[in-house]
């Protein structure tokens, strides 16, 4: 690998501080597999079991480094997010229909601390390694389950999805601009909290075990991950006088926080003003009359009640610079302020760049750039020691981890049971042929 900055590039220095722990991994789409990855960039051995033949959800084999004819990476969406989820990850692909498979399985369910899956509630246990049969083969096992609704309910066996659980879970609708039509968040952000809640909840499970011995069931869902993340809201609408959130106007970040809060238009693009507290200096700095002493914006509770009019200010007086001067200005004054980017310009930006979020990976077809780990830590990093990896590419080493031996493995391989990608000519694994 070829680092890039101090974060993620390379495999740390030193192992991260889940090193010695393994992790079986059952898990498809993104909840799931974000959380295993997690628990990899801390250090965990993942070993990703796989189908023998993967397919996207319009039906089509995977080909997760497809090239073009130059020999450049080939990217759609789903491979994208497949490549971004999956990095320090064993993969190892087998027919569980067969009593080898799961054998296979059976063995490394001894060998492991986490099994981790995210299939809908009933599937791991009619496959015959459900949370029961697994604490049957290691007691000490820690068992993530990672659903769409939750395990039982009138919904526990409905197909589950981002949007669908933003829409249940009341966030859409929060989210809603002025004219109240519901609007996703614009990254799958039930799926990115229920993959971190998932692996906070499988660390809090696994230091339990070291503690007691004792192992345990974990159950996350996309549900609860999108309900958790509105906390302050749905206890203001629980207990107070609170409505139901509405923002009002387009520019409003929050629907129950008084502007200015949000996104405002500025001559050539936005800016972001997260605060009241300085109403009197950002007045001066706009050339407004002092909106701290306009009785309809003195306090809180009244720019609340007249957002509408006081963002309209707002936005009319800033249109009258770009946003880089009004920040120059601003900043000048300690105002809270900030611009709104595009990826292009966050990836410019020089706090992005200082901080070396962005990692630079080998792949099989070379080096991939990706979102580092976010998180720091001392004296064990968390870093990235390989790309996601090619279906069924460590069968034969996983089979290892297993305890079959070379030959026992080798003759598992020929039986169709457990795949590897071919070897190409340059000695490294490939793609399969689809």
């Amino acid at each position: 690998m070829s680092p890039e900055n101090d974060r993620g590039s390379t495999a740390p220095p030193v192992p991260g501080p889940l090193a010695g722990y393994r992790v079986l991994d059952f898990t498809d789409r993104l909840q799931g597999p974000l959380g295993t990855q997690i628990l990899g960039d801390l250090g965990a051995e993942v070993l990703k079991v796989e189908r023998l033949e993967v397919l996207t959800p319009d039906g089509r084999p995977v080909d997760r480094y497809r090239t073009d004819d130059e020999g450049r990476l080939d990217l759609d969406y789903y491979r994208a997010t497949f490549l971004a989820v999956n990095r320090n990850k064993k993969s190892i692909a087998i027919d569980l229909k067969t009593e080898t498979g799961r054998e296979v399985v059976r063995r490394l369910v001894a060998r492991v601390d986490v099994v981790y899956e995210n299939f809908r509630p009933g599937v791991m246990d009619r496959l015959g390694f459900g949370y029961a049969a697994c604490a049957a083969i290691n007691p000490g096992i820690v068992y993530v389950s990672a659903s769409g609704y939750g395990p039982d309910g009138p919904y526990a066996g409905r197909r589950g999805q981002d949007i669908l659980a933003q829409g249940i879970g009341g966030l859409a609708a929060a989210n809603a601009a002025g004219d109240d039509r519901p609007l996703a968040v614009g990254v799958p952000i039930g799926d990115i909290l229920g993959g971190m809640n998932g692996a906070t909840a499988a660390l809090a499970a696994l230091l339990h075990r070291d503690r007691t011995g004792q192992g345990q069931q974990v159950q996350v869902n996309l549900l609860d991950s999108v309900l958790a993340s509105q906390l302050g809201e749905t206890l203001f609408f629980l207990n107070g006088p609170a409505a139901e959130p509405r923002r009002e106007t387009e520019m409003q970040a929050h629907p129950y926080l008084p502007p200015p809060y949000g996104y405002y238009r500025t001559r050539d693009g936005y800016l972001a003003l997260p605060s009241g507290q300085q109403l009197a200096e950002l007045s001066e700095v706009l050339g407004l009359p002092d909106l701290s002493l306009d009785l309809r914006f003195s306090t809180s509770e009244a720019r609340n009640l007249n957002r509408v009019e006081c963002d309209r200010l707002l936005e009319e007086a800033l249109a009258a610079r770009t946003t880089a001067e009004w920040l120059e200005l601003m900043e000048a004054r300690d105002i809270y302020a900030g611009p709104v980017h595009t990826l292009a310009q966050a990836f410019a930006d020089p706090q992005v760049q200082h901080n070396g979020i962005i990692a630079t990976v080998d792949s099989p077809t070379g080096l991939i750039r990706m979102i580092g780990p976010p998180m720091r830590l001392s004296k064990t990093p968390a870093g990235i020691r390989a790309s996601a990896p090619l279906l069924g590419q460590h069968s034969r080493e996983i089979l290892g981890l297993a305890g079959f031996g070379s030959d026992e493995a080798g003759q598992i391989i020929d039986s169709g049971v457990v795949v590897e990608p071919p070897v190409g000519a340059s000695g490294r694994p490939q793609e399969r042929p689809s």
